[in-house]
């Protein structure tokens, strides 16, 4: 995902992403904080409200059945505004029931006060407390705390008027706008640094993404899925691991190079790679190379299977028969397969500046000889990956050739089929036998 210059920019008066795309992601990621935040609040504040209820009528020296009805009024108020939180999925829903609740609560306050007589001593305490919880607790957006502290503004002056409270007017007055102003700032503050902190989630989220997506192309799934859970699988060096090594080459690639473009090459190549892959990658296969035409991929490692020879056996059977179904395959070249199994040393090789992951060791130079022993579309496997998987495939023993830098003399089969297969293929007239010595 790339991001163009500007994608983020906001109105610097409401802080509203100019993206209206981004605006409702926006808004979607805080939707479950802000019904938290609006629930809390409406709870917190049903506590205050019972408080006042018990100690307000003995501190203002009152009868107690106006302060009852009016603390009994905004509880319903409350629990109601709790309940609205499961209705209030959108940004809007849940200014209206946070701004709406706490208009209520500062009007409560100041008839409360007007009506017992103490609004000159409670009227700007009591506007505090309620400001608390719209602008701590609830934590409305800019635009909303700018309309709640204006109400309160409002609504106390309104009251302060018809109370009469004489010179105290303008310094109360100067207190409530202070509050309201400094918890507007505060809000404008806080809404930036939540805004800020969500587009640089979604840079790193986008950055993580990409690098994910390029290290799956360019190492074998397992491979990248292992460095991004844990980055010091990158050191240099690795284990010694019983794998099965699986090599194919393409059989006829420079007679079939000659006389075309690299472009077409290229194209051939992507063609059967493309194919091939994928059904090395369905049997849990590690792609650890592409050395021209050839390529070369471990079982076992980093993953273990306890089935690594069967699934090796599967992959190049099937790597096979997919290069085979591909339209035009007739003057395109084949792959020579070779599978080996043994002890190799599988991790990073290379340098501190640039390094690979790989398998190392005379099991994987034995694949890579035996490969050349097979003909184009064959499979040759060594007597360690037979002995492996004897009881499930068919084979034909080539007998023991010698093979170029090899100084021990081995037997190799040509593995023809898997025997589930030859069983399950009523097509067939080959017998299910298994021919070579018993190992």
């Amino acid at each position: 995902m790339a991001f163009p210059v500007g994608w983020d920019r906001s109105s610097p008066s409401t802080l509203r992403f100019v993206d209206p795309n981004l605006e409702r992601e926006y808004q979607y990621a805080n939707q479950a904080e802000g019904i938290r935040r609006t629930r809390t609040a409406s709870l917190g504040a049903t506590l205050v409200w019972v408080v006042v209820a018990v100690i307000g009528p003995p501190s203002f020296g009152v009868a107690p059945e106006f302060t009852w009805l009016v603390c009994g009024v905004m509880i319903v108020v409350l629990l109601a505004s709790a309940a609205l939180t499961r209705w209030a999925i959108t940004q809007r829903r849940r200014e209206a029931i946070g701004l709406g609740q706490q208009i209520v609560a500062c009007l409560a306050a100041l008839v409360l006060t007007t009506r017992e007589g103490v609004f000159a001593q409670y009227g700007v305490p009591a506007v505090m407390l309620t400001a608390v919880f719209g602008f701590s607790v609830t934590r409305h957006p800019f635009i909303g705390s700018v309309l709640v502290g204006a109400a309160y503004l409002v609504l106390f002056v309104v009251f302060a008027v018809a109370v009469g409270i004489g010179q105290q007017l303008v310094l109360q007055a100067f207190l409530v706008a202070a509050a309201a102003a400094a918890a507007c700032a505060g809000a404008y503050l806080l809404e930036r640094s939540q805004r800020l902190a969500f587009t640089q989630a979604q840079l790193v989220r986008a950055l993580h993404e990409r690098v994910d997506a390029l290290l799956h192309q360019y190492l074998s799934p397992d491979v990248a899925s292992s460095l991004i859970e844990d980055p010091t699988r990158a050191a240099l060096g690795g284990l010694e691991v019983e794998v099965t090594v699986l090599f194919a080459d393409l059989r006829g690639y420079t007679s079939f190079s000659e006389g075309r473009t690299p472009s077409e090459v290229v194209a051939m190549l992507n063609t059967v790679f493309g194919v091939a892959v994928p059904v090395i990658l369905a049997q849990g296969g590690t792609v650890v190379q592409f050395m021209g035409d050839a390529v070369m991929a471990i079982f076992n490692a980093p993953q273990p299977q306890s089935d690594h020879a069967l699934r090796a056996a599967r992959a190049a059977l099937g790597m096979q028969q997919a290069i085979a179904a591909l339209p035009g395959v007739e003057g395109r070249p084949r792959f020579r397969v070779g599978l080996n199994t043994g002890p190799a040393l599988v991790g990073n090789i290379g340098a501190a500046a640039i390094r690979t992951y790989s398998a190392i060791g005379d099991t994987t130079n034995l694949a890579a000889r035996l490969q050349t022993w097979a003909d184009p579309g064959k499979v040759v496997i060594s007597a360690s990956t037979y002995a492996r998987i004897r009881d499930v495939v068919e084979v034909r023993s080539l007998g023991a050739p010698e093979l170029k830098g090899k100084s021990v003399v081995v037997e190799v089969f040509e593995l023809v089929a898997l025997r589930d297969e030859v069983a399950n293929d009523p097509s067939s007239d080959r017998e299910t036998t298994f021919p070579g010595p018993a190992l």
